[in-house]
């Protein structure tokens, strides 16, 4: 007997179909993940907290919301204020959502039942979120794992679930944290397929972009017309990021873009552009930089160190593999930068005596690059 197809996350026009399977496969890894760790007793359930809809300060004007990442990792939910529950042994999935007020329906729109989310995210069961502790208590957990761990990018801890009643389980929050980011580290081909789709839109948006740029324009209808695109074409709300659209003196400044430096400079001739930007679609990233000349045409120096960042660039993916040291290929990176500083004239002296003193540092004081995944920086670190 064939067996049903799996609902999916599709928001018409050319934007990707995703397959509610993506994260059933991640529960699975999960799980299987879990059993394999010391420490994990039989009857455990894992229990998750998804994102809240917050307010503006004290306002009653709606932030956008946008999922909490391990939640959407483990449920693919749009929805906010939900929980997530996973038995371990059984690989059963329980999503709880918020029993909604009749006063939702006028203001909101339609209050759906529990088997509508059911079907949308292919789940075992769904129940209210107010019964959260009955239905955990049916089920006899020996534990419920929770999820706290620090993320090494921000330095801040992730949202411990937590619910009035937990008290009356046996509650662990240190196994399931070094699990749950090995899991998201490693990208199935089903996330593989979206992250490929986010960075196709946003490049093409890119290309536009270098299309439509000329001296006279502001650095934030750039960001405007990238927004549009990634939206219009690729149905994506959300950026993965601040935009940054740095022109000339700008472009030097690594995080350019934010409310105290917002976009606002004029473009003028001569110009360097540096845009920073990645759409966001179903809250899988991505992140591109393009650099090139507001003109159309390089000067001497603009074009000296264009190619010797791209000689770089070419160097490290010629030499990275399975096996290789990402510290090396940083090394990599800044040897050939400062071996074209010499030849430029920018530099003199040795470049092994530049490599020990780190000389790399003060032309690139960032990481060669990121992890990518459901955060812009995801989860697992710099190494």
């Amino acid at each position: 007997m064939a067996t049903a197809p799996q609902p999916v996350y599709w928001l018409g026009n050319d934007t990707l179909r995703v397959s509610a399977a993506l994260f059933a496969e991640n529960r699975q890894r999960l799980c299987r993940g879990l059993k394999a760790k010391d420490g994990v007793v039989p009857k455990s359930v894992v229990v998750l907290q998804g994102g809240e809809q917050k307010q503006r300060y004290c306002t009653d004007t709606d932030l956008l919301f946008r999922q909490e990442s391990f939640f959407h990792w483990a449920f693919g939910v749009t929805e906010p204020d939900c929980y997530g529950a996973i038995d371990v042994d059984s690989g059963k999935s329980i999503l709880f959502v918020p029993k909604l007020p009749e006063s939702y329906a006028t203001w909101m729109g339609e209050i759906f039942p529990k088997e509508h989310f059911k079907a949308k995210y292919a789940v075992d069961e769904v129940k209210y979120t107010c019964d959260i502790v009955d239905v955990l208590s049916n089920l006899k957990p020996a534990v419920l794992l929770t999820l706290r761990g620090q993320n090494t990018d921000s330095g801040s801890i992730c949202r411990e679930a937590s619910f009035e009643g937990i008290s009356r389980f046996q509650v662990n929050n240190t196994l399931l944290h070094p699990v749950i980011v090995e899991c998201r580290l490693i990208k199935t081909d089903m996330e593989l397929e979206v992250l490929r789709y986010t960075n196709r839109i946003s490049s093409e948006a890119h290309k536009m972009i270098m299309k439509h740029v000329k001296p006279g324009q502001k650095e934030y209808e750039m960001e405007s017309l990238f927004q549009h695109y990634c939206y219009t074409k690729g149905g994506m709300r959300h950026t993965s990021y601040t935009c940054i659209c740095g022109t000339g003196h700008n472009s030097s400044v690594l995080h350019y873009g934010h409310a105290g430096a917002p976009n606002d400079k004029l473009i003028v001739d001569g110009d360097m552009c540096l845009f920073d930007m990645g759409g966001e679609y179903y809250c899988y990233s991505s992140d591109i930089t393009c650099s090139f000349p507001a003109n159309g045409k390089f000067t001497p120096d603009q074009r000296a160190i264009y190619e010797a960042v791209l000689k770089s660039s070419r160097a490290v993916m010629a030499a990275i593999k399975p096996g290789v040291k990402w510290t090396d290929m940083h090394r990599l990176a800044d040897r050939v930068h400062l071996e074209e500083l010499v030849k430029i004239g920018i530099l003199n002296g040795s470049v092994e005596d530049m490599m020990k003193a780190h000389m790399g540092s003060v032309f690139m004081p960032h990481g060669l690059g990121h992890l990518l995944g459901i955060d812009v920086h995801d989860v697992g670190g710099y190494p």
